[in-house]
């Protein structure tokens, strides 16, 4: 062989070399990115855990502030709202950690696949973190005025009313979310593995 045909035979096999190389690391690169995201998404888990239990340790307080108000005790009302706020308080900074730790994950290189499960999944989550906020708003305006008679008292009523449903609105768009990102992975389970 000719030493111009070493020569190139030599580059062919550096560059061949360099490639496999390059390609190796770029794989190790991804597979780094999806384990860091899995575990982002396992913490966030976690805090969605702890919403869920906060969710159903205050499942009752709508209808027990129903009753208190239809049995005119005013106090009871008023604690009752207290402690839906502080839950819903709680609640909201859980769910605020869960969807910025979906949404870190997101922004990993990732399969686009798996990119748009999470950005669905954060958005769905936005959604029902803006649902709660709403109910809580709600819940502080019947707070600071029920009790005290007259038109502060029927607005708040009123406002109460139409934030719980506005609560169930944006907690359906959130669930049409959480379907489509479902879907989303039942369709692709080999790039989402959920």
């Amino acid at each position: 062989m000719p030493n111009k045909e070493r020569v190139n035979a030599a580059l062919a096999l550096v560059l061949l070399a360099s490639l496999t190389l390059a390609c190796s690391a770029l794989k190790s690169l991804t597979n780094n990115s999806r384990a860091e995201a899995n575990k982002l998404v396992a913490q966030a888990e976690q805090d969605l855990a702890e919403v869920d239990r906060i969710a159903d340790e205050n499942d009752n307080k709508l209808s027990d502030i129903s009753k208190a108000e239809d049995e005119n005790k005013p106090d009871e009302v008023r604690r009752l709202l207290e402690e839906s706020i502080k839950a819903i308080d709680d609640g909201i900074q859980h769910g605020e950690n869960a969807a910025q730790k979906i949404e870190q994950a997101s922004k990993l290189d990732l399969d686009p696949v798996y990119k748009q499960y999470l950005q669905l999944k954060a958005q769905a989550f936005r959604k029902q973190i803006e649902a709660f906020k709403r109910r809580r708003d709600a819940a502080q305006i019947m707070h600071d005025n029920y009790g005290k008679g007259g038109a502060a008292e029927d607005q708040a009523k009123t406002d109460f009313r139409k934030a719980n449903d506005d609560f169930r609105k944006l907690l359906n768009e959130a669930r049409d979310l959480h379907r489509q990102a479902d879907a989303l992975a039942r369709q692709n389970p080999q790039k989402i593995g959920v």
